[in-house]
């Protein structure tokens, strides 16, 4: 056993949030274009503009929609229109962002230009533009909570959480209503109609409290949630709920959500890969080798793959898949360090010290920082009697990582070879601890025969 069995795959949940960002892309950017009388196509070169849009010849559109606009520069549709579509492209498009800016006051409750221009603002580091914009979008949010709802998921991807709460709110206590006044009347005696819309308020509340990693508050709110059958099984939030429970460290409530999130997306490769990382990470090896090679049997170049494929032979103790695995992550990736230090381990476990060092000095060089790194030149150093430095080596570990098990045990080691006993009792007493509830986790195995 090398750890808890968890790979940390080095995604923020900040910056993952998350996924949210796949509420914007279902719009299918600008609803307005979907119609063939859609307004402002009585110009003929917005007409044949939106029909290549539709025929997904994105580029043709937007040459289409800069002529009728050099053409006619104070026709706000072809304004609208271009900036819609040049957003789409380029999120970070300040051309595109100029464009909707031009065309707000003229289209104040259009939904798709609110929430494009929020996410341009937040993609753009311009979050001082958003409170002019939150105030000037006041009515439409009013009339289209779905536009409000939308906008709280662009706010929370971008960590704007008080703003998020803000908007939440506005929209809450109006979705709230009717259960209220039909609880006042007693008319959910035998509880109360399921209501999704009532739900993703729930829903949303759990990922700004899952922003802020307020564990227990997510959880309540996304158990409310659930309560209201939300997130619906074929949904996006599936996705982000399964990716907030693992940032829990619930791996088996997140490998559920992302298993009903795959049988309705099944072609999805990152949640497939996050699937794997699940089951790894409460060491159900088996499972997690089958979904790791459905990855990889479609992405075999797709990063890191290979190297979560070796973790799984290192943890099942078939060293030689495991080099293969590693090898194989650096010819894709050269600057892969964690496979650099993953085979200076499999070099210490043969013995071969030499080789061992070579790999953690390029593993060093490429990340200094690096956990893993330091804890095989522990390894290391306890094996070649230098104990003060594979103190200096696992100390770094465990200030990264303190649930890393065999850090603390080595750690153990390295104190009681230099005399201090009570660090190495402290450090052991940690260790025992971190073996039982790891064996809680994976349901009583016995990790040790890992």
């Amino acid at each position: 056993m090398r750890n808890s069995g968890c790979i940390r795959c080095g995604l923020s949940l900040s910056g993952l949030m998350w996924i949210a960002l796949l509420c914007l892309q279902r719009l299918d950017v600008p609803a307005q274009t979907r119609s063939p009388k859609a307004p402002g196509t009585e110009d003929g070169l917005i007409r044949e503009a939106l029909a290549d849009y539709q025929a997904d010849r994105i580029d043709a559109a937007i040459g289409k929609l800069r002529q009728a606009h050099t053409t006619q520069p104070d026709n706000p549709y072809a304004r609208l229109y271009l900036g819609l579509l040049l957003y789409q492209k380029a999120a970070k498009s300040l051309e595109a962002q100029e464009m909707m800016e031009s065309v707000l006051d003229r289209f104040p409750t259009n939904p798709d230009l609110v929430l494009r221009l929020t996410d341009s603002y937040l993609a753009t580091n311009r979050e001082s533009k958003i409170p002019s914009l939150l105030e000037r979008s006041k009515t439409a949010r009013a009339s289209n909570h779905r536009l409000a709802l939308n906008m709280v998921y662009a706010l929370v991807r971008y960590a704007q959480v008080e703003r998020a709460r803000v908007v939440l709110d506005g929209c809450s206590t109006v979705l709230q209503a009717p259960r209220e006044k039909a609880d006042a009347a007693g008319k959910n005696a035998a509880g109360p109609v399921p209501s999704r819309e009532l739900g993703e308020v729930f829903f949303l509340r759990g990922l700004i409290a899952a922003t802020t990693g307020q564990k227990e508050e997510a959880m309540r709110q996304f158990q409310t949630a659930d309560r209201e059958d939300f997130p619906p099984r074929d949904s996006p939030q599936m996705k982000m709920l399964a990716e907030a429970l693992f940032r829990f460290e619930e791996y088996a409530l997140s490998a559920q959500a992302y298993h009903v999130y795959l049988s309705h997306f099944p072609d999805d490769l990152d949640a497939r890969l996050q699937l794997a990382i699940c089951y790894f990470s409460f060491a159900s090896f088996k499972r997690a080798q089958e979904q790791f090679q459905q990855v990889y049997a479609k992405a075999p170049e797709l990063p890191q793959v290979n190297y979560y494929m070796g973790r799984v032979f290192l943890e099942t103790k078939r060293h030689d898949g495991a080099r293969r695995c590693f090898e194989a992550e650096l010819k894709i990736n050269p600057a892969s360090y964690p496979a650099m230090a993953e085979l200076a381990y499999l070099d210490y476990a043969q013995g071969d010290i030499e080789k061992c060092r070579q790999w953690l000095e390029k593993s060093a060089a490429l990340s200094p920082d690096y956990p893993e790194m330091h804890f095989v030149y522990g390894l290391l150093y306890n094996r070649l009697g230098k104990y003060d430095r594979a103190i200096d080596s696992l100390e770094k570990v465990v200030r990264s990582d303190p649930r890393h098990i065999t850090a603390q045990f080595q750690l153990s080691i390295a104190y009681r070879r230099i005399g201090n006993e009570a660090e190495a009792k402290e450090h052991a007493d940690i260790y025992n601890r971190l073996l039982e509830d790891h064996k809680a986790r994976t349901l009583g195995e016995d990790i040790r025969k890992k």
